[in-house]
């Protein structure tokens, strides 16, 4: 009697930032199309579970708190047991830190993997018979989204009203030269509540952006919801989902909105939006162009900041009305 092979079993070590994790999920689909009855699991940190859990391709996830800088030899020892016991084939280890491919060597994986965590880079991975993705990979869709609970959306003071519900996420994690005044989101609240009075307007960051959301609800006045450091990620994930639009600079958040089909407004200042594999079916950028640009610097080397300061709450209000009446229609 013929045996049946067992379902070929991969494993993807993932990155440990927000944005990195996200541009795995394109390398993931790609897997899992090329062998639809593979199973792929995830080891990741606990923070980032949930952004794996909305990826349909994703089989199973292995949370470890485990981080680059924690050599920690028998906590890696024990985990490369509980992957040993999983048989996996083959190993993709997409963090770069050298630590982050101890436990799957440990566990004696036959196939490993090791390349850096950009797009570009899981587009250029060898897969068997020789076949590259590169240039081929998506950008990243998350298309199993958690939904608030009922008692998370009270909390939260969100309704099933059909009122609007307009993020911003005013922080960058790559620097103060792709952020956009926070005086400006300051009068932009200020606007979104006059044009659209029924809108629920939230401040989205982390615990250490709450200073600058604090401050931009304060000039803004009342209406303003700061959330920055008060939602984990399955909930963040979960409001912009439920999002009418969210307006951004460069930053992770931004990154999840395009993940999950959001209509949002992206203000680039130093950066290259036409270097980000973003699914830009429902989004709207404005970047300036100007000469000194894209300087792609996490401060302004001639000091004015000009590609940011220039770009009007007009002009984003503007933007924003059209991902609105977008929005309105999906």
């Amino acid at each position: 009697m013929q045996s049946v092979p067992h379902p070929h079993r991969s494993l993807i070590v993932a990155p440990s930032t927000l944005t990195a994790a996200l541009q795995t999920q394109p390398l993931i689909a790609a897997l899992k199309g090329r062998d639809p009855a593979s199973a792929i699991d995830v080891l990741c940190q606990p923070p980032l579970a949930p952004v794996f859990r909305a990826m349909s391709a994703v089989n199973d996830l292995i949370e470890s708190p485990l981080t680059a800088e924690d050599l920690a030899p028998w906590a890696r020892i024990r985990l490369s047991w509980r992957l040993a016991a999983r048989r996996y084939d083959r190993a993709y280890v997409l963090d770069e830190a050298a630590t982050s491919a101890f436990a799957p060597w440990l566990a004696r994986i036959p196939e490993r993997h090791l390349h850096p965590s950009h797009a570009d880079g899981l587009g250029a991975l060898d897969f068997p018979g020789d076949v590259q993705l590169a240039g081929r990979l998506r950008p990243p869709q998350l298309d199993r989204a958690p939904r608030l609970d009922e008692g998370t959306a009270r909390q939260l003071e969100l309704s099933d009203d059909g009122a609007p519900l307009i993020l911003l996420a005013p922080a960058s994690e790559l620097g103060p030269n792709l952020e956009w005044p926070a005086r400006n989101y300051a009068t932009l609240s200020r606007e979104i509540r006059r044009r659209w009075p029924a809108a629920v307007i939230g401040l989205l960051g982390s615990a250490r952006d709450r200073a600058s959301t604090t401050r931009i609800a304060l000039v803004a006045g009342t209406g303003v919801q700061n959330w920055a450091g008060s939602l984990d990620t399955g909930t963040t994930l979960a409001v912009i989902a439920r999002a009418s639009a969210l307006v951004s600079g460069e930053s992770a958040l931004m990154h999840v909105a395009a993940a999950l089909g959001r209509p949002h407004v992206a203000i680039y200042g130093a950066g290259d939006p036409r270097a980000e594999r973003v699914a830009d079916r429902r989004r709207t950028v404005l970047w300036l162009r100007l000469a000194c640009g894209p300087c792609e610097e996490s401060h302004c080397p001639r000091g004015h900041l000009n590609c940011l300061y220039q770009q009007s709450p007009d002009s984003v209000l503007e933007a924003l009305g059209k991902m609105l009446r977008f929005s309105a229609m999906v």
